[in-house]
């Protein structure tokens, strides 16, 4: 009875340490130094949601528009990104500063439009976007952004390789 007693204990506590080890999802946590840099969209995609969906991005540009955008991530928070133009595409550069958080073993990749803001009153931007890194590598990640549609929850996912 004690070699039962005691073979129940060990797999409970082995389960628990187990469960307790594991995350659910194998996402490394990126640093913030990792993020620097100079990334492109290589592809910009609604997921979960059916036919066409016409997306504005960021409260900027359609969806499309991010395609093949190059983003600049320098070291002190104060970057770029910007859109190359196309067909329905306004072109051109637009300011942001940039973070990096992890919080619950989750990487999020957080920005806020700086266009027209002096840095000095950068602290009193309050609206900005946080997109959920899902996977990354030294010279790609991948982030997704949660938006409502037709009462389910869909997600745009953004692809980004280094430069």
């Amino acid at each position: 009875m004690t070699i039962t007693k005691n073979l129940t204990v060990l797999l409970v506590a082995a389960a628990i340490f187990l469960v307790s080890c594991s995350s659910g999802k194998n996402v490394p946590i990126a640093p913030r130094k990792d993020f620097k840099g100079n990334w492109t969209i290589t592809s910009a995609q609604l997921q979960g949601a059916e036919g066409k969906v016409n997306v504005t991005a960021f409260d900027d540009a359609a969806l499309k528009c991010f395609e093949g955008s190059e983003w600049v991530l320098p070291n002190n928070g104060y970057g770029s990104y910007t859109i190359n133009g196309g067909a329905d595409c306004p072109a051109g550069a637009r300011q942001i500063i940039w973070s990096q958080r992890v919080n619950g073993g989750t990487t999020t990749f957080n920005f806020k439009k700086m266009d027209g803001v002096k840095k000095s009153d950068s602290k009193h931007v309050q609206e900005g976007y946080s997109l959920e890194v899902t996977s990354f590598t030294e010279n790609s990640f991948v982030a997704q952004s949660p938006i409502q549609f037709e009462g389910r929850t869909v997600y745009i996912v953004y692809t980004f390789e280094r430069r």
